[in-house]
Order: structure tokens, then C-alpha cells, then sequence
């Protein structure tokens, strides 16, 4: 048996010191450990650009400095991203564009000329047409989705699926065992596996920090003679059959109903959420904002705060659900404000916009402070 395995790890870009440190101690270092204690295992990897950032500016970069030595010794595949994890169909192209070349820049002044990536990683998965048209034209060869995106009822893992009218190649993350923890997962089931490749895909601060494996399920299956590693790459170049279909537009936590209801991204923009519906209203506003006067004294730091206000986080923490076992509810009121405050700043920090706009944001930020707090105090702090 093969096994296909995908990491994505991220943190977002106001994360506090003492959770990065934390996370890093218990997830980051005990994956590199493991690639070290198990010469087999070869992994696919999406570190995103907010987090290379923040090991930049936290004396974290020996991890990065690590992760570049196992690609060398091509155990570790890198992937393409986008730099603060927006919800990418969800934003204009031109935004699109910016955060998958942001991610580019920041991992080349990472990882050198190493950094060639072939796949892409869709934050949350989040699919549709237009995004990945852009990542087409960007260059990228195949991107990974999750079976809900999947046009048919069964996935056959010894096809090439192909996007129709587009080119890129598209490798399905089995749900059932990546929303599981896989290495028990598989283990537990590998007499009863009868496909020759299982591919998996999912935050890798599943290992070590979301989840302690008392049980050793990670040593049994890394060392297990009968599972082998492919990178995704090396997955994709022994597929001799191709077929082109049409991915749903879905995310990785997409339900069946939802998408029944035309519900594509729920954690990030459900119509009946009116905390997400007023910071989509805020995004708008300061996209329209910032890039209508580019020669503003102040363009730089206002693109920068609105860069990092795209984060997916803020919406995900105002979604008041619980995706998966290994999650907590979704709901923060501080972690909301941190993406609020960068988008609202974006419009604050410009010096030539007219009052009226300034205004209207204002309007909407006093609107999304109530509403995250009365909700708060009202429903969560009794």
C-alpha cells in the first residue's frame, strides 16, 4: 500500500508568541523528528507564508533551516500557497494573484532555489473555477481537493483527473481517513485496505499538538513494511490514465447539505451569519479603498494591514461550529477582532481617502463590535 501523505501548517499572521512557540515545540520539531526517525517517510508539504513570516520575526527559522534539508534530500515535497490563508474564491482575482505571489516570495527568501513547487494548496480547500484558473496561469501543475469535490460517487486513485478546460491536475484526499487521525486510522484498518493508494491530507499541528499519540500509532505506521511513501509528485508521475472532470466548488469542511442549499464555504460565509456578512462588507470596502489611490503616502501600510486582514481566521472563529473531533468551537471573540482591526487600519492608515468612506467603515466596524460582543456576553459568558 501506498501512502500519500499531505501536511499544511499554518498560524495566523497576529498569532500570540507563546501559542507559536508552543505549537512549534509540540508539532513542528516532533514532525521534523519524525521524518528523522523514519528514513522511509516521505511527506508533502504547505508551509504557509504567515507562518515562514512569523518563525522569520520569533527566532524560529532552525525548523525552516530543517524542513530545507529534508527537501534535499527530496523527503519533503514543497507546495504553493496563499500567504495570509484567505478564502481564495471568495476574493477578486487581482487579490488572488497578490497572496500566491506573496507566498512565492517569502518561501524563495526561505528556501532558496529549492523552492520549486509543482502542487498548490487551496486554503481550507476552498475551490472554485476562477481560483484555479489563476493557479493554472501562475504556473502550478496539480492541486489537491477533498472527495466532496469529487463530480462522481467513486474515486479511482489510479487515475490522472484532469480540471476540463483548464489542465491542472487534481488529487483527491480520502475524508474518511484524514478526518480521523491516519496513522490509527490506518493502522487499525491496513487487512480491510484494498486500494493500492490512500491519500491523505490535513493541518499537520494534528501531530503532537491537537492530538498526543499515547498508543505509538505514528511509529507503527512509519516503520510498517507494508506501507510504502510517494510524494504527491511521485504519485502523480505513475498515473498512466487520464480523465478531465469538473470539481464542485466546495471546501474541506463542506457537508452535503450545504452544498445542497448552494452553501459553498459555510465556516467562512453563511448567509444567516451576520458577523461574517458585516466583515465581508468590511473586506470590500478597504479592497475598494486601498487600491483606488496607489500613490497614497501611507498605500504601503495600508496594503499591509488589509494583506493580513484576509486571513480566513477571523471568519472561522465567528462560525460557532465544531468541524471535527480534533476542534474546538469555532467561536473567539478576540481572534475576530484581530482580522477586524487589520481591516479597518488598511482604511484608517490612508491619508487621501474622503471621510465618507472613512465613515462608512467606521459605521460597520462600532456594527461588528456589538454584534461579536453581544453575542458573546449573551450566549458563551453566562
Amino acid at each position: 500500500m501506498n501512502w500519500i501523505l499531505f501536511l499544511h501548517i499554518y498560524q495566523p499572521p497576529n498569532q500570540d508568541k507563546e501559542i507559536l512557540d508552543q505549537v512549534a515545540k509540540e508539532s513542528y520539531s516532533y514532525i521534523i523528528k519524525l521524518l528523522k526517525q523514519h528514513p522511509r517517510l516521505k511527506i508533502t508539504l504547505n508551509i504557509s507564508g504567515s507562518l515562514l513570516e512569523q518563525m522569520k520575526n520569533n527566532g524560529l527559522l532552525k525548523i525552516a533551516n530543517d524542513i530545507k534539508q529534508l527537501v534535499k534530500e527530496k523527503r519533503i515535497e514543497l507546495v504553493g500557497s496563499a500567504m495570509y490563508h484567505p478564502i481564495l474564491p471568495l476574493l477578486p482575482t487581482s487579490e488572488i494573484r497578490r497572496q500566491i505571489q506573496l507566498h512565492n516570495n517569502i518561501s524563495l527568501e526561505t528556501f532558496g532555489k529549492i523552492y520549486q513547487p509543482q502542487g498548490f494548496f487551496l486554503p481550507e480547500m476552498a475551490y472554485d473555477k476562477k481560483s484555479a484558473d489563476v493557479i493554472k496561469k501562475m504556473g502550478f501543475k496539480w492541486i489537491v481537493l477533498d472527495s466532496i469535490h469529487f463530480p462522481g460517487k467513486v474515486i479511482n486513485n489510479s487515475i490522472k483527473y484532469k480540471i476540463k478546460n483548464n489542465g491542472l491536475v487534481v488529487v483527491f484526499r480520502s475524508r474518511k481517513y484524514s478526518k480521523n487521525f491516519p496513522p490509527r486510522s490506518i493502522v487499525n484498518n491496513l487487512t480491510k485496505i484494498s486500494e493500492d493508494n490512500i491519500i491523505t491530507a490535513h493541518d499537520g499541528e494534528l501531530y503532537g499538538h491537537w492530538h498526543t499519540d499515547k498508543e505509538n500509532f505514528t511509529g507503527q505506521a512509519f516503520s510498517h513494511p507494508q506501507i510504502k511513501f510517494n510524494t504527491f509528485s511521485q504519485y502523480i508521475s505513475k498515473l498512466q490514465k487520464t480523465k478531465f472532470i469538473t470539481p464542485k466548488k466546495a471546501s474541506w469542511e463542506s457537508t452535503e447539505a450545504e452544498l445542497k442549499n448552494k452553501i459553498f464555504y459555510g465556516l467562512w460565509n453563511n448567509p444567516k451569519n451576520k458577523i461574517h456578512q458585516l466583515l465581508w462588507d468590511l473586506r470590500e470596502l478597504a479592497i475598494m479603498a486601498v487600491e483606488k489611490d496607489k500613490k497614497d503616502p501611507q498605500y504601503f501600510w495600508a496594503r499591509n494591514h488589509l494583506d493580513r486582514g484576509l486571513s480566513s481566521c477571523s471568519w472561522w472563529w465567528a462560525a460557532e461550529r465544531q468541524p471535527d473531533v480534533f476542534s474546538p468551537i469555532t467561536w473567539n471573540p478576540t481572534e475576530i477582532e484581530k482580522g477586524l482591526k487589520e481591516l479597518i487600519n488598511s482604511i484608517r492608515s490612508l491619508k487621501k481617502i474622503n471621510s465618507q468612506t472613512k465613515l462608512k467603515a467606521e459605521k460597520i466596524y462600532v456594527a461588528l463590535t456589538k454584534a461579536i460582543w453581544d453575542k458573546h456576553w449573551k450566549k458563551y459568558a453566562k
